[in-house]
């Protein structure tokens, strides 16, 4: 042994140093490999003498094959189009969903994907179309996206601008001079809310004045106004015409109409006595409006009975229904007049008026505050929310990038090598690129949702944590390898960082994925998705961190040996003076700053106090529970536009804040339709993972009408739905059945159908006469009933009838309140399947559906959230927990971390309650990274516990301390600033991650640090206490028992020296952990052949 030693000590730095970079192994340090190694396997130490002695061509192969998967991913499929945010935003495969979409396939079999969320609001003319059910006769074409009747009287085709055809509503002498847009309804015109600024009430002459002067000085003097505005002439159509402001109409504003109320052409001129006369009318027609008596186009005997000063041109309807909110009926009632806010209508379309819109949004109120005298916009309805979004997308990554950029910085300060933290961020970009590769090209995946790109400051933050704990773990083997061997041995160092390093980080990695893919079990298209490429990012990101970043770090060890000559272990443990750094001093003494700190005082402030902190913690635990799931809870979206940019921006405002005050949003559609359908097997046969897949119809081949005990029983069916509680009774329905016996028992004559299709007396029909009738009457007439977009009645393939539906009006009016929605489900639904039971054989297979164009299948996405988003929870804190004992296997380790996982995951999601959040699409998908990130510091810690080499609970939370706690709380800081960096961005998305990254952050290191480690410390197992024993078949060594014993054997090709000091004193053992014993010549023998096979 002596003579090894000897030798080793006698070869030169530059045989080594040459040996290092070259790939080779001298003699000496052969011999130096021969005689000193600790517990290295066989497989295990041939991959670190792979990374430690051919670094280049490893680096080389992952970087290629990197390449090589991006360009594939990228040259063969389509690139990500985040331009529809909510595209994939639905639930599919549900019961609902099926119905939704079997039904919408028969209906538009050839259209595409369609939006089950309401997207642009440029489709609200869509909506203004819906006037409720309407009888066959009422119905004179087809129903497409492309092609809407309004009332038939305004016909909008898609790509033209509308006839000039002036909507009722009064005549010019009503108006009395003032000129009003009349081409198209309010709901469709463009429009800003006002607030006061330096006045109590908007409902004053000084405020409408001011009102006026503001759009007359800042709206109506950019050109694109000019250009779009409208025009009660035909040079509104006219390409050509000159586009003076003066041929603008009106705008529908307070002031305007109150000034057409006086006689008066516009607000310029107002009057303190305009406005008191107006209060006074107000004040006097409110009850009308409030009974329902007062309508807008006044064409009830009930309305026209109603006193002149209310009816005249709709005005005082318009200042009640439009132009002020629902609330200030009871403030006129009180004489008040308090008005918090007016909306104006600028007489400009939004459906056609796109490009002018944009040009006026972006040059007159983007990213600023439109104060005007006494009044201020507050908010704005340019049709532009949804196609701003993907400008701003694109700007709000500047965020991202400023914060990919901080955290570089951090990791460059802490491991004090510019390589090192260049070659992380590359192994963050490159978990992302093989990340899309597997999405598309291994898993075949065709949509790419918005949310993914939570999955990028997800792997930014796991790839630092990852980048400090390997760094730390290395020096800290190198240090360890120093003392035990007289030549720097880069493989052994390179073994012993992988043995630590890759188990806790295999840990946290796979409870995060698992976390991760737990919630692809969700039914939402985008959350599914979300959860295997965010998944699949963070398994990547693991796989590059045990083979990318060792090289990284022996590369850049090469080159620091290199440049400051230190070959041997010599001048590693003198520690050989270095050129002087200013950048490296400094981190050199945050570093003993940070080691002082956890090892002195955060050390004692946890034991010390460590009762404190585990009854503290419990208690916000409990806390986090109680809000989560008593009071208030994590409460359901109550809205369907789906929130893209942050509450403070103008478009968001209208939407969360204005919108609901306003009577004129909810008068769309006042009542739910009611809809049986039967012929149509309920499938949705698409790709549920393809939004655009939507499958194509299948009919029910069971479903045969002609039977006579068919016929009567749909019949009697139709009667006993008027009848229920949920039926509207005195609106009208539409059942073809019905239809068909009244025109069948109608006398012949030659306005009729020919015999045997009338004069009949019987009832039902024989089937062959049923069969030829049904179809001549739906020939000759329009037999099919519309409602809104979609049609019912009979639907006929080649001759035979093949599907029905019956419709009527629900009691159940429009809401996107989910108890209310689900309340309707429910009756209608438990009816309709009851009725079924008792069906013929031909009519069993009918089923319910509403087929609202928003509101059911946003109820189903609401329910959808409400069972997945607990579910993928659950399941992923079960696979942590699994995970995490197969890796420890210690049952109180285990146990203490999932109580601290768990409590960090209730607190975090607590706290987001209380910050108002709902459980919408994103949040649900950034809830489910709560479990991912919440194991890694707790896990982190649970593992170094178990690896310490010591019996008792003091000396191992000590261990795990001192060797971890560094590295986790750098991790920590520099997550949390990635997500402070994104606070200032305009996408919400951007500003709810980065809200929740600060919190998970702070709230899982300090249950990470003061609970599981103040738990560890109290009552941490001891030994072997609570250990699982591996099977005999995969012992290391044969030993089952614990690590510290004493250990001098070869067997297997395995050679372990390892003797664990216990009765050392304990900062002694910290020190010396380990001390190599010394081999027998027949031991070398066995040991010089297998350290051949390194090389």
């Amino acid at each position: 042994m002596d003579q090894v030693n000897k030798d080793g000590n006698e070869s030169t730095a530059d045989s080594n140093l040459m040996d290092q970079t070259s790939g080779g192994t001298s003699p000496a340090h052969k011999e130096s490999n021969q005689g000193h190694v600790t517990h290295r396997n066989l497989l295990g130490y041939r991959y670190s003498c792979l990374l430690a002695y051919y670094p280049i061509p490893v680096f080389c192969l992952l970087l290629g094959g990197t390449v090589l998967c991006g360009v594939i991913a990228t040259a063969l499929y389509d690139l990500p189009d985040f331009s529809d945010p909510i595209k994939g935003f639905q639930a599919r495969g549900t019961k609902i969903s099926r119905r939704m979409f079997s039904y919408r396939n028969l209906n538009f079999p050839d259209s595409g994907a369609f939006r089950p969320l309401q997207r642009p609001n440029r489709g609200d003319i869509m909506r203004d179309a819906k006037q409720g059910f309407q009888a066959p006769q009422a119905v004179t074409q087809d129903i497409a996206y492309n092609n809407i009747t309004m009332n038939g009287s305004l016909s909008v085709q898609s790509g033209l601008r509308p006839e000039l055809i002036f909507l009722p509503g009064g005549d010019e002498d009503t108006t009395q001079g003032a000129e009003f847009c009349k081409l198209y309804p309010l709901s469709t015109s463009a429009r800003m809310v006002l607030v006061p600024s330096k006045t109590k009430t908007l409902f004053s002459s000084e405020a409408m004045k001011s009102i006026c002067s503001m759009e007359n000085e800042v709206v109506r003097q950019h050109p694109s106004f000019t250009k779009a505005c409208c025009r009660n002439t035909m040079s509104q159509f006219n390409d050509t015409f000159d586009g003076e402001q003066d041929d603008c109409t009106l705008s529908w504003s307070l002031g305007n109409v109150v000034a057409a109320l006086n006689n008066k052409e516009s607000c310029d001129n107002l009057q303190i006595e305009d406005v008191e006369n107006t209060g006074q009318i107000l004040q006097d027609c409110a009850p009308y409006y409030e009974s329902g008596s007062l309508t807008e186009l006044c064409e009830t005997p009930q309305c026209q009975a109603l006193p002149s000063k209310c009816i005249q041109g709709g005005l005082v309807y318009k200042i009640f229904h439009f132009l002020t909110p629902s609330s200030f009926v009871e403030e006129i009632k009180q004489g008040t007049f308090q008005l918090s806010s007016t909306i104006v209508f600028l007489p400009i379309e939004m459906l056609y008026s796109f490009d002018e819109l944009w040009d006026l949004y972006k040059d007159v109120f983007e990213n600023k505050v439109i104060t005007y005298d006494k009044t201020k916009v507050a908010a704005l309805e340019l049709g532009l929310k949804y196609d701003l979004f993907a400008s701003y997308l694109q700007a709000d990554t500047l965020y991202l990038g400023l914060s990919a950029i901080l955290v570089v910085i951090i990791i460059n300060l802490y491991v004090r090598s510019p390589f090192i933290t260049a070659m992380t961020l590359l192994n963050m970009i490159m978990s992302l690129t093989l990340a899309y590769f597997a999405y598309k090209a291994l898993f075949q995946l065709p949509f790419f949702p918005f949310v993914n790109i939570a999955a990028t400051v997800l792997v930014i933050g796991i790839g630092a944590d990852d980048t400090f704990v390997f760094v730390d773990i290395w020096k800290k083997a190198r240090q360890d390898i120093a003392k035990k061997e007289p030549i720097y041995n880069r493989a052994a160092v390179v073994h012993e960082t992988l043995k630590h390093a890759s188990v806790t980080m295999f840990v946290t990695s796979f409870t995060t994925a698992s976390a991760l893919y737990a919630s692809a079990v969700s039914s939402i298209t985008a959350v599914k998705c979300f959860a295997i490429f965010a998944g699949t990012a963070i398994v990547a990101n693991f796989i590059f961190t045990v083979t990318w970043l060792p090289v990284v770090v022996v590369l850049n060890d090469i080159c620091s040996t290199i440049l400051f000559g230190q070959a041997s272990n010599k001048d590693t443990e003198s520690g050989k003076k270095q050129r002087w750094h200013p950048l490296r001093t400094c981190c050199s003494s945050l570093s003993r700053f940070l080691n002082k700190v956890f090892t002195v005082h955060i050390q004692t402030l946890i034991f010390n106090l460590r009762i404190v902190w585990i009854l503290l913690f419990l208690g916000l635990a409990i806390g986090g529970v109680f809000l989560v799931f008593v009071s208030p809870k994590l409460q359901l979206p109550s809205q369907s536009d789906f929130q893209v940019f942050r509450s403070s921006h103008q478009f968001e405002k209208y939407s969360s804040d204005f919108k609901k005050k306003y009577s004129f949003e909810d008068d769309r559609v006042d009542l739910l339709p009611y809809t049986a359908t039967w012929g149509l097997q309920a499938l949705d046969n698409g790709n549920h993972w393809d939004p655009e897949s939507t499958g194509e119809v299948k009919y029910d081949d069971q479903f045969d009408l002609s039977h006579t005990e068919s016929q009567e029983w749909l019949y009697n069916f139709c009667d006993r739905m008027r009848n229920q509680s949920f039926v509207n009774a005195g609106d009208q329905s539409y059942c073809f059945i019905e239809n068909l016996k009244t025109t069948l028992h109608s006398p012949c004559t030659d306005e009729t159908l020919p015999p045997p299709c009338c004069g009949r007396q019987d009832f039902p029909f024989p089937p062959d006469v049923f069969n030829n009738c049904a179809v001549l009457f739906c020939n000759a007439t329009n037999c099919m009933s519309q409602h809104g977009l979609y049609r019912f009645g009979p639907w006929f393939d080649n001759g035979r009838l093949v599907a029905i539906s019956v419709v009527a009006t629900s009691t159940y009016k429009l809401s996107l309140d989910y108890n209310l929605m689900d309340a309707y489900w429910n009756a209608a639904n438990t009816w309709t399947e009851d009725q079924m039971q008792t069906a013929p054989a031909g009519m069993s297979g009918g089923w319910f559906i509403s087929h609202s164009l928003i509101q059911f299948n946003f109820y189903d996405l609401q329910g959808s959230l409400a069972t997945g988003a607990p579910a993928a929870m659950g399941i992923s804190l079960g696979l942590a927990a699994a995970v995490l004992l197969l890796t420890t296997r210690n049952i109180l380790i285990s146990l203490y971390a999932m109580v601290s996982i768990s409590g960090a995951v209730f607190v975090t999601i607590g706290s987001l309650v209380l910050l108002g959040w709902q459980l919408n699409i994103f949040e649900s998908a950034i809830l489910s990274l709560a479990v991912g990130l919440s194991v890694d510091f707790t896990i982190h810690y649970g593992v170094g516990y178990r690896l310490a080499p010591f019996k008792d609970n003091r000396g191992r939370t000590e261990f795990s301390i001192e060797t971890l706690a560094p590295a986790i709380t750098v991790a920590a800081i520099s997550t949390f600033a990635a997500g402070a960096m994104m606070m200032p961005a305009t996408v919400v998305t951007y500003v709810q991650l980065g809200t929740f990254l600060m919190l998970v952050m702070t709230i899982s290191w300090s249950y990470a640090t003061f609970f599981f480690l103040a738990l560890c410390r109290t009552i941490g197992p001891r030994g072997n206490i609570a250990q699982i024993p591996l099977p005999k078949c995969m012992q290391c060594n044969g030993s089952s028992g614990d690590s510290n014993k004493s250990q001098d054997r070869i067997e297997n090709g395995h050679v372990a020296t390892v003797d664990r000091e216990q009765n050392e004193p304990l900062k002694e053992s910290k020190c010396n952990a380990a001390k190599v014993t010394e081999l027998s010549d027949d031991d070398l023998q066995k040991l010089s052949k297998l350290e051949s096979t390194c090389v």
